[in-house]
């Protein structure tokens, strides 16, 4: 098979998730779902996104196929978490085991990566990756199976790119393939003494739309004043495009302990935020 993603901008719809359960005060979310050739971890710990994509593509049908999907939980709680794909019929063709997930705090941020093997593809189609937190479906993406030398047409496209992961991470480089490796992807800050600094990037993935658009983030601290703000970025983005968008914040000052808040904007309308804890050691 022949798996394809769609390029890389420095920068840095709307988020494909649901604030829908609520755990005490603070909601439970799926804050991301990407798909990948590889999940690894760096010699910190750290998660490695390898080969991010969006097509893949066989000689023949039946295909199969293995990969890797990453989710990401923003919440409070104790809840059970599970990833399926499903082909265009909605039935299920994969699922993982149920995973139970407790957070020890509010706001806190878990990721939890499932390995998927020996998938069969019986024909060309757009199959959906599925995130179900208490067995509801909370986010979903599509994953476009086609057969070489034929493209498949995805017409019902989000007008707007959907932005189906944003994090804190080390850097983004590119395979032999052409694919997109996001490194040193991490969940929380901690420091033993405030201030500190820190250099880092906040990795935005994107899929789907059609047309230009400009986006730009913003970093708040706990008592919501802006820290930091990017330039408004132009990109163009097609309707099975998946891209990387990133941007690279450095000497970042942390004066104290708390949650901070990114926000991303696209077309100068905020469409997510999300808390990134900064704890004492």
């Amino acid at each position: 098979m022949k798996r394809i993603l769609v390029f890389v901008v420095l920068s840095l719809l709307i988020l494909i998730s649901t604030r829908s359960v609520i755990a005490g005060e603070t909601k439970t979310y799926s804050a991301g779902l990407v798909i990948a050739e590889d999940i690894t971890k760096d010699e910190d710990g750290l998660v490695v996104l390898s080969g991010i994509f969006s097509i893949t593509r066989f000689k023949k049908f039946p295909g199969v196929d293995d990969f890797k999907v990453y989710s990401r939980w923003i919440g409070s709680g104790k809840h059970v978490i599970k990833v399926q794909v499903l082909d265009e019929s909605d039935n299920v063709i994969m699922d993982s085991d149920d995973v139970d997930l407790e957070f020890e705090s509010d706001n806190s941020t878990y990721y939890q990566y499932f390995d998927f093997k020996n998938i069969v593809f019986t024909k060309p189609g757009i199959y959906w990756i599925q995130a179900l937190l208490d067995g509801e479906v909370v986010n979903e993406i599509p994953v476009f199976v086609e057969l070489e030398g034929k493209e498949l047409e995805f017409e019902e496209a989000p007008e707007y790119p959907a932005l189906i992961l944003s994090a804190p991470a080390g850097n983004v480089t590119e395979k032999e393939n052409g694919l997109k490796v996001v490194s040193g992807v991490f969940e929380y800050f901690i420091a033993k003494r405030f201030p500190f600094a820190y250099d880092f990037i906040i990795a935005n993935i994107w899929y789907s739309g059609d047309g230009e658009y400009s986006q730009y983030i913003e970093l708040l601290n706990p008592d919501g004043k802006i820290i930091y703000k990017s330039e408004p970025q132009n990109f163009e983005h097609g309707p099975k495009t998946v891209s990387v968008v990133y941007d690279q914040l450095e000497d970042i000052i942390f004066e104290k302990a708390g949650a901070y808040t990114v926000k991303v904007y696209l077309n100068d309308e905020l469409i997510f935020d999300y808390p990134i804890l900064v704890l004492q050691q």
